[in-house]
């Protein structure tokens, strides 16, 4: 060995434990307390998207935007009636999203399916498979 490779393992030896360390170790990690869990945060927007399901009912109880914007300050929300009806209508608007959305995927899937790119092969699907006779123009 070279004297520049001896010195680089006096200075970075690789540290070895005993199974009795090792154990040792192993007790105080399994003896660890369960973490405080953590409660999320939420912003107003996402504090109305959680409860929007409430706020409809009130809605179809008769209840005005005005009054729950009302009731949510007084149980400490405080939010003002058109920031309300603004979050509702997001909150609304993403609840169907996801369905307009797949089926815009659905669609674009099908179209993919029966373009024909020159020179590219696909396999044929049988099941679905269709053949139309071109009659010939000539007599």
């Amino acid at each position: 060995m070279t004297s520049v490779t001896k010195s680089m393992k006096a200075k970075n030896p690789q540290p070895k434990y005993t199974s009795e360390q090792l154990e040792a170790i192993a007790l105080k990690l399994r003896e660890m307390p369960e973490p405080e869990k953590t409660q999320k945060e939420h912003s107003k927007q996402d504090a109305i998207k959680v409860l929007a399901k409430e706020i409809t009912a009130l809605q179809k109880r008769g209840y005005t935007v005005e009054q729950i914007a009302d009731s949510l300050t007084g149980a400490g929300l405080d939010i003002a009636t058109p920031t309300l009806r603004n979050y509702l209508t997001r909150a609304n608007a993403s609840k169907s999203t996801p369905r307009k959305k797949a089926a815009k995927k659905s669609e674009a899937a099908e179209a993919s399916a029966t373009q024909v790119t020159p020179g590219v092969s696909r396999p044929l699907d049988e099941a679905n498979a269709t053949f139309v006779i071109d009659p010939d123009d000539r007599v």
